[in-house]
C-alpha cells in the first residue's frame, strides 16, 4: 500500500509524505531506490514469508541556495537480511537504530549497534550491512549541502568536507544529532500545513540537520577547528559594515556566509573573526536579529482581522516553531508577539 500526500502551492512542492508497506522484496528494492537509495541491494537469509518493508518518508524540497532537499525516513525491515550499499557521490545517510539487531560493517570497522546507537555512511565507502527486525530512522542529505554549511561555520572550502569514519564522535554528540532530528521532525515536518513554504523554515531546518551533523561525525571540518595554526584571520570594520548592509538586504532569502564575505571582499573566517571582534556575535546571530526586527515590524504593520497570525509572521522570517520565536520576542521586545499583534 502506498500513501502520498504533498504539500504544494501553484508549481511548487516544499514538502511530500509517503507511506508505503509491503511484502515484496522487489517492490521493496524499487522503492528505497526511488527515493535515492540506488545502491541498496538487500538479500533476505530466511524464507521469504518472514519478510516485510514498512516506510515513512518526508521529502524537504531545497531553498535554492545551494541548501537541500532533503529526504526523512522511516524504515521497518521485518526479517533477517544482508544488504549491500554505497551511497552516490553527493549523498551521505545519517541514522539511528530505534530497535531490532544491526551490524555495520563499511571497510574500516565492524559495528554492532544498539537501540539509540547513530551511525553515518558516506559516499566512497561499500558498506555491508546485516539486520534483523530492524527499525531505523535516516536522513539523506547531499554532501555539498553539509559542504555549504561546513564552509559558513568553519571557513573550510565546501568541496573540502570529507567524513573520517561512521561512528559518532562522542556519545553526547551523538544524542544532540538525534535530539536535533526528533525536533525538526516534530516541529516543521509534521508541523502546521504550509509551514514548508516558506523558504526560510525549510533554510533553517536543513542548516539545524546540517550543524547537528558536523558536530556528531568526524570530518574535515572538524579537523580544521582543531588545527591550534589556522589563521584567525583579521577584517577592518569597513568589511564588516559592508558584510552587515548585505545581512539585512537579504534577510529575506537564505543566504550562506560564504556568499556574505565574498560581497564583503573577505573569507568567511576572516568575516566570523570581526563579528567576534567587532560586535561579540556570530554572523547567524546577527541574521537572526535582523529577522526578529523585520517580524516585529510586520507585526506592528499588521490587522489581525485579516486573519494574519504570530505564527505565520515567524515563519515568513524563518522562524518555525512559534514558542522560541515567542521567547526570542520577548527577550528584546519584553511583551509577547501577540500583544504587539493585538494592540
Amino acid at each position: 500500500m502506498v500513501r502520498s500526500a504533498p504539500r504544494h502551492r501553484g508549481d511548487r512542492w516544499p514538502q511530500a509524505r509517503t507511506s508505503v508497506t509491503t511484502t515484496d522484496l522487489d517492490r521493496a528494492r524499487q522503492l528505497l531506490r526511488a527515493l535515492g537509495y540506488t545502491a541498496h541491494h538487500p538479500r533476505l537469509s530466511v524464507p521469504a514469508r518472514r519478510f516485510v518493508l514498512d516506510l515513512t518518508s518526508f521529502e524537504l524540497a531545497g531553498t535554492g541556495a545551494g541548501l537541500g532537499p532533503v529526504g526523512v525516513d522511516r524504515i521497518h525491515y521485518g526479517g533477517l537480511l544482508r544488504v549491500g550499499y554505497e551511497p552516490d557521490e553527493d549523498c551521505v545517510v545519517i541514522g539511528q537504530l530505534v530497535s531490532g539487531a544491526y551490524e555495520l560493517d563499511d571497510g574500516r570497522s565492524t559495528r554492532r549497534l544498539a537501540a539509540g546507537d547513530a551511525f553515518l555512511l558516506a559516499p566512497g565507502h561499500d558498506h555491508r550491512i546485516r539486520s534483523s527486525d530492524k527499525s531505523e530512522r535516516l536522513v539523506r542529505i547531499a554532501l555539498t549541502t553539509l559542504g555549504r554549511v561546513a564552509a559558513d561555520v568553519t571557513g573550510i572550502a565546501p568541496g573540502g568536507l570529507r567524513f573520517h569514519g561512521a561512528e559518532p564522535v562522542s556519545p553526547v554528540l551523538a544524542g544532540h544529532w538525534g535530539a536535533t532530528l526528533r525536533r525538526v521532525a516534530a516541529q516543521v515536518l509534521l508541523g502546521p500545513d504550509g509551514l514548508t513554504e516558506h523558504v526560510l523554515v525549510r533554510a533553517q531546518a536543513i542548516h539545524e540537520l546540517s550543524l547537528a551533523a558536523l558536530a556528531a561525525f568526524p570530518n574535515t571540518a572538524q579537523d580544521l577547528l582543531a588545527d591550534p595554526h589556522r589563521p584567525p584571520g583579521r577584517t577592518g570594520p569597513a568589511a564588516l559594515r559592508r558584510a552587515m548592509a548585505l545581512l539585512d538586504a537579504h534577510a529575506h532569502e537564505p543566504v550562506s556566509m560564504e556568499d556574505i564575505a565574498e560581497g564583503a571582499g573577505v573569507g568567511v573566517r576572516a568575516l566570523q573573526a570581526a563579528f567576534r571582534r567587532h560586535r561579540d556575535q556570530t554572523p547567524t546571530a546577527y541574521l537572526r536579529q535582523v529577522r526578529l526586527s523585520h517580524a516585529h515590524r510586520d507585526l506592528l504593520a499588521a490587522d489581525p482581522a485579516d486573519g494574519t497570525t504570530v505564527a505565520a509572521v515567524a515563519a515568513r522570517w524563518g522562524f518555525g516553531h512559534p514558542g522560541r520565536f515567542a521567547v526570542a520576542y520577548r527577550a528584546v521586545y519584553g511583551v509577547p508577539p501577540g500583544h504587539t499583534l493585538h494592540r
